[in-house]
């Protein structure tokens, strides 16, 4: 296939090119919007011209009529529209202005991920029965207590990325970087988690096999802890724990907290705000009571 004219082409180059990278997360998901494309045109090709705003609807109503959900649907979308910008900036696609606008791209906010501050109390004391369990409640405070950090950028940790209590280190998804001052709390369990094998590279021992199917080995660990959280929640009482919800509880409590949505968004490595605030668990009424408490007492001095 002829990726000069062909948009399909040109996005099984750009899976290619993910995977040189060794972004094999984001590989992944535009493998299969790529397969959803192919599926919907009964064929291996699709011209650049041919991507219009019309086209774009009728695959979006193919996508819901499969039963995928919105924020799938959006996600799909927004792959297209990543490697759409990608063909106009090596000239090989025409630009053609608000050509996403009649699709889906946003993010529908479903059930929160966050767990509060009384869970995480909750989860301060040790799972003394089982080392699995242990394992798992340490590793999921040790995400809150690094902003919040997902679970991919810890398992490809590498052990130069941590110096003089500091981590700096690209995110797998966004190739942000970051810098993560380490706190007591968080370096005591890094020293109680991290792997003993010293001749590997990786800070964390969750790709045990360096350089031998790592994506494997990743989803395996992930696989892994999330089953342990689910054993966790039912040992502690503590419901929704998941790899996910760390990151959720992080941006939450520091929105409680009325820390401003620019800094936690930097402290995410978010590329905007509004990635951030899909985050946020809303605030129960007894908060916003005693915010509007606050509030006349204020200005009345009550």
């Amino acid at each position: 296939m002829d990726n000069q004219t062909n948009f399909l082409a040109y996005m099984a180059s750009v899976v290619s090119r993910l995977e040189g990278e060794r972004r094999h997360g984001t590989a992944h998901v535009y493998r299969s919007a790529l397969k959803r494309i192919m599926e919907f045109e009964c064929r291996d090709t699709l011209e650049f011209h041919e991507l219009t705003p019309l086209w774009l609807r009728a695959f979006q109503e193919y996508l819901l009529g499969r039963q995928l959900r919105w924020n799938t649907v959006s996600t799909y979308m927004r792959m297209l529209r990543a490697v759409y910008f990608r063909a106009v900036d090596d000239g090989l696609a025409p630009w053609q202005p608000r050509l996403f606008r009649g699709v889906y791209t946003g993010t529908k906010v479903t059930v929160k991920r966050a767990v509060d501050e009384m869970a995480f109390r909750k989860l301060k004391a040790p799972v003394e029965p089982s080392e699995p369990l242990e394992r798992a409640r340490l590793l999921f405070l040790l995400l809150f207590m690094l902003r919040g950090i997902p679970f991919v950028d810890i398992a490809y940790m590498r052990r130069c990325d941590l110096r003089d209590g500091t981590l700096t280190y690209r995110r797998r998804k966004t190739g942000t970087w970051l810098t993560v001052r380490v706190e007591p709390e968080a370096m005591d369990i890094i020293g109680r988690l991290r792997s003993r094998d010293e001749g590997s590279p990786y800070l964390f021992p969750f790709i045990s096999c360096p350089g031998h199917g790592e994506y494997r080995q990743y989803s395996n660990a992930l696989r892994d802890f999330n089953r342990r959280l689910k054993e966790l929640s039912l040992y502690t009482g503590v419901e929704g724990l998941s790899s996910y919800s760390a990151r959720h509880s992080w941006a939450t409590i520091a929105n409680y907290r009325n820390y401003q949505p620019e800094l936690i968004s930097n402290a995410m490595g978010h590329s905007s705000v509004k990635v951030t605030e899909t985050y946020f668990k809303k605030h129960t009424d007894e908060r916003i009571d005693e915010m509007n408490r606050g509030i006349i007492s204020y200005v009345f001095a009550v």
